[in-house]
Order: C-alpha cells, then structure tokens, then sequence
C-alpha cells in the first residue's frame, strides 16, 4: 500500500466508484468528486499526490475543453500534484496538446485496471524520484560549493547523513540547509560524514517553509548569481547538464 493521496475527477458516478475501487488497492488515500470546481479546496493543503481528471463534465461535451481549463488552473497552484487526464474519446491531439500543457499521463476510457494502475504508480513513482533527485541537485552541489571554498576533498555522506539532509529539505528552510553543510564541511576531517556532522539550530518563526520545486528555484537562482549567469559554470555546479539547468531556467522563470 502507498502511502500517496489520490483525487478523482468525473461527473459520471459508476466511473468514479470504479476508479476509487481500483486505486484503493494501491493508495491509502483516494477521494472521489463529481466537479473540478471542488479542486481548489482539495488541494489547498498541497498534500495530494495525483489528480485523475476527467475532461468533460455535463451532457454532450466532447470537446476537451474543461478539462484543458482545470489542468491550466491545477498546474497554476502552489506546488500541483501531477494531473492524469481521461477522456472517452481517443483523440490523440486532445492527448498530445494536455502533455504539452503538463498533463503526466492521459487515460483513454474504457481502461483496462492493470493498465490504469500501471499509468498511475508509474506517474506517482516518478514524482517521488523527482523529489528524492532534486533534494541529492541540491545536497551535492552545497557540499561541492562548500568543500571548494575552504580548500577540503568533496566528502561522501553515510545513508543515515543523507536522510537527516533530506528531512530538512523537506521541511522547505533553504538556509538551515546552507548553514548545516557549511559547518559540518568546514569542521570536520572527515572523509565521509555521518549525520551527527550535521547540526541543525532550531528554525525561525519568522520563517516560512518553502516547497521542494520553491527551494530548487531559489537555489538555482543562488547558483546563477554566484556564477554571473555562466551556464556552464552553474551546470557543474549543481552536478547537472546544461540542458537541463536551462529547462529549469525557463520552467522558473529564471
């Protein structure tokens, strides 16, 4: 069972007690609502995981067209859960036009339930990868970046140093971060570090946590400024590729 939060989104009640039954067996979460204009409230916490929406509601849509809005306006939010669209009708340039748009997957009714949780677990792994290799984009290149200005060999961190640096990252305070790593890089001589090397001052009130994607854009934003908008040099700072630090640029509006 994962522990994941799903939503779904269709106006037809057979169809939305089908899907629920389905993802039950394979999220402990999952809501089932007959409106997008329920959307907003459910995910104003921002802990849902995927949203299964269909992409027309009433009688004799056919067009797409809802469901392209509540897509726009899902990605359009504070840190959107991933957005599978479903539709009856396989029209695959309704399909390709939701991708470009940032749709995650598309499900074209009737599905087959191996077929359906197949999309769905492989989009909600995806989405725990991201975030695990986005909170490493940024580990590593605080350890780089810190090891390279006091002159010290890159350290290696034990299993147990890397799940103490990624609860901070989740907990969204990019400068407790910076602080942690710098201090355990410049204080200590050792090769790896564990994670009692890593000493955490308590966060201040006054500071509001950021998401994983808020983080990776201040960060990177960091990183440019530091570099005087050298791409390259930015790229191998944050131990990425160049086309993808500038995919991230124009996806934060760097």
């Amino acid at each position: 069972m994962r522990d994941g939060k799903i939503v779904v989104v269709d106006d037809q009640e057979a169809v939305s007690r089908s899907l629920r039954a389905v993802l039950s067996h394979e999220f402990r979460t999952v809501i089932a609502v007959s409106s997008p204009v329920l959307l907003p409230a459910l995910l104003r916490e921002g802990d849902v995981d995927i949203v299964l929406l269909d992409m027309n509601f009433g009688i004799g849509q056919r067009s797409g067209d809802e469901g392209l809005f509540w897509l726009d306006r899902i990605l359009e939010m504070d840190n959107p859960p991933r957005v599978i669209l479903i539709t009856a009708f396989g029209d695959i340039q309704l399909a390709v036009s939701a991708l470009k748009r940032g749709a995650a997957d598309f499900i074209v009714k009737p599905w087959d339930n191996d077929k359906l949780l197949d999309t769905v677990v492989g989009v909600y792994e995806a989405g725990v990868e991201e975030s695990a290799s986005i909170a490493r984009q940024m580990i590593y290149a605080l350890l780089r970046k810190y090891a390279e200005a006091y002159g010290k060999p890159l350290p290696g961190l034990t299993r147990e140093a890397w799940q103490k640096l990624s609860a901070m990252v989740a907990r969204g305070d990019l400068a407790l971060l910076q602080q942690a790593v710098e201090r355990a890089v410049l204080l200590s001589e050792d090769r790896v570090l564990d994670a009692d090397a890593f000493y955490e001052d308590p966060p201040s009130p006054d500071v509001l946590p950021l998401t994983l994607e808020e983080m990776e854009r201040q960060f990177i934003a960091e990183v440019l400024k530091e570099v005087r908008g050298n791409l390259t040099l930015a790229a191998q700072r944050l131990a990425i590729s160049r086309q993808t630090l500038y995919n991230k640029i124009h996806k934060y509006g760097l």
